[in-house]
């Protein structure tokens, strides 16, 4: 009977693990992303001085991981995604040069080591993401590459260089000099659909991080991404969304770069908070969900976001995006401690050089946001309301108004008050990354948050709110009357010289009363020749009918107006946002 009982335990656990891999699932964990050879070098690591070689191995291991999953978890984290874990070339200290698929990585440890790994994170709590590779190996011999035919010259492509504005050189020629894997190959492509299911099954792997994408032929991934069996984000390095949707259709989620641009953008003080609304919009409206794309603000390959501006309050309101805003957030290892390191490999810094401090000012920050989404449950849908967009701030409610986060980039030296419509009349929130003061809204939803030396403001509901009070006073915060603004986002489809600016004019003030000096500019951010559109958002009452009329202001100041008639437009009586398609008429 203990037998019978102890196998029943056993199979519920494999279930909930198989279960748990789903993109649902993901949706509402957070992603620590580690190097695994820059964590920590042993079971007992508490920190020392700095790797001198950043170019190759520093000593990182599995059991060294394993050791920091609770500096992670007491971060906010439930999640880590660690780099690729197969045997490498030599030198491959970060794991993308893979010499044979089935072998680990001595370097880090034993196929025990990682197992040991993996397990000790699910009894935390914490899932666990690989890394793999499908584009290529590793620089060395061919012959030396495991398994069978990867050792083989025909299962390459020839030697190419890349010509980036050729799709079929993207895909067939090398990175670095790195052999390209003829994954049009039937050969190829069953031996590695064959070893992803053996690395998920064999060391419990929850989600598969999925390496150099848009090198390898869209045909090869279906059956790749069936293979692995849980979820699965691919990397497409390409900041354009109308090249992303594609991939987007064929795995279950991406690395967001389509955001990451405009993000950065904005929060290092280059950008504006429209061209991020309105590219949030544009990912709204065509990737297949929005939400099970992974939101990250730097990475292995790109500088730090303190390389490029060296502001932490900058740093502190952009991360507020990456965790609270919608999608799954990833963290780059050494965020929270603030480092700075520029291009490769100086980006690739090592963990316990900080001492793995939790006091410092930056993983204390961190800490308080991944507590603010968890308060806020997950933050998992769908539900990303754009509250507020000035030249220098961007506000936003999630969980039905029961987070509202304001986020600025005037930098550490800014202080100043911005008032807006929560969307959530007589609303009661708790500043939770702040003083622990209670906010309350107005009946119409307004509110005026005080920014302090540039630091995001986080709210959410108080917890007395949320469950002490009365049903009644419960029921009127969360499913209150309708919004009286509606936060609409105007595209207009129309073929511009350089020099060119779209903008719209109408019958409103608001819209600068038909006159053109007056009139509102649009962002040309998502603007291509194959895809010619013009944005922005506006607010708007709710119900509020207006006409309305772009117009073409050229480099030289000459006006040319759309062709009539006016247009005319209505926003929605009870929605909290919308979306309107033009082409020039």
């Amino acid at each position: 009977m203990l037998l019978f009982s102890t196998l029943v335990a056993l199979l519920l656990h494999l279930c909930s693990l198989a279960t748990a891999a789903d993109t649902s699932a993901w949706k509402s964990r957070s992603i620590y992303f580690a190097l695994t050879d820059r964590v920590a070098r042993s079971n007992i690591d508490t920190g020392g001085p700095a790797c001198g070689n950043l170019g190759n191995y520093c000593g990182g291991t599995f059991k060294g991981l394993e050791s920091k999953l609770d500096y992670i978890k007491t971060l906010g984290f439930d999640a880590i995604w660690i780099t690729p874990v197969v045997a490498n070339s030599p030198g491959g200290y970060h794991g993308y040069w893979a010499q044979d698929l089935y072998a680990i990585n001595s370097n880090y440890g034993t196929a025990a080591d990682l197992k040991s790994l993996v397990s000790t994170a699910h009894t935390k709590g914490i899932y666990v993401m690989v890394d793999v590779v499908a584009n290529h190996m590793g620089p060395g011999a061919i012959a030396d590459n495991r398994p069978t035919p990867l050792n083989l010259t025909s299962s390459y492509h020839s030697n190419c260089d890349i010509n980036y504005d050729n799709q079929t050189s993207v895909e067939d020629c090398r990175i670095s000099g790195l052999p390209d894997l003829n994954t049009e190959s039937s050969a190829v492509s069953t031996v590695l659909n064959t070893w992803v299911k053996y690395l998920v099954t064999e060391y419990q792997f929850d989600g598969v991080r999925i390496d150099t994408v848009k090198h390898v032929e869209k045909e090869f991934w279906p059956d790749f991404v069936k293979a692995i069996g849980a979820y699965a984000i691919g990397e497409v390095w390409n900041g354009d969304p109308a090249f992303l949707v594609p991939y987007a259709k064929l795995m279950p989620g991406l690395l967001n770069y389509a955001i990451y641009y405009p993000l950065n953008a904005f929060y290092q003080q280059n950008g504006t908070s429209q061209a991020l609304v309105d590219m949030m919009n544009t990912v709204a409206n065509t990737f297949p969900d929005p939400t099970a794309l992974g939101t990250f603000l730097d990475n292995h390959d790109n500088p730090r976001f303190l390389n490029q501006k060296n502001d932490q309050a900058l740093l502190r309101n952009a991360l507020a995006y990456v965790i609270l805003a919608r999608g799954i957030p990833i963290l780059y290892y050494g965020t929270e401690q603030g480092y700075g390191g520029g291009a490769d490999p100086a980006n690739r810094e090592d963990l316990w050089s900080s001492n793995f401090n939790t006091q410092s000012t930056m993983y204390q920050a961190v800490s308080k946001l991944t507590a603010a989404r968890k308060s806020a449950g997950g933050l998992a849908g769908n539900d990303h309301v754009h509250l507020y967009v000035a030249s220098n701030a961007y506000a936003w409610s999630r969980a039905g108004g029961n987070l509202v986060v304001l986020t600025t980039n005037g930098g550490s030296a800014y202080s100043g008050q911005h008032c807006f419509n929560s969307q959530k009349a007589n609303g009661i929130w708790t500043n939770v990354y702040g003083n622990g003061a209670t906010v309350t809204a107005d009946s119409n939803g307004q509110v005026c948050l005080n920014v302090t030396n540039g630091e995001p403001i986080v709210l959410v509901v108080a917890a007395a709110t949320a469950t002490t009070k009365a049903t009644s006073t419960t029921l009127r915060t969360t499913t209150s009357a309708c919004p009286t603004a509606v936060s609409v986002s105007f595209t207009e489809r129309v073929t511009t010289a350089v020099g060119d600016t779209i903008k719209i004019a109408g019958n409103t003030t608001q819209l600068g009363n038909w006159a053109p000096a007056n009139a509102l500019a649009l962002s040309a951010s998502q603007y291509t020749s194959s895809n010619p559109v013009w944005t922005i958002t506006l607010s708007l009452a709710a119900g509020q009918a207006v006409q309305y009329k772009f117009l073409k202001v050229s480099s030289s100041g000459v006006v040319t107006w759309e062709s009539d008639p006016n247009r005319a437009y209505s926003a929605p009586a009870c929605q909290a946002s919308a979306a309107v398609s033009n082409q020039w008429q």
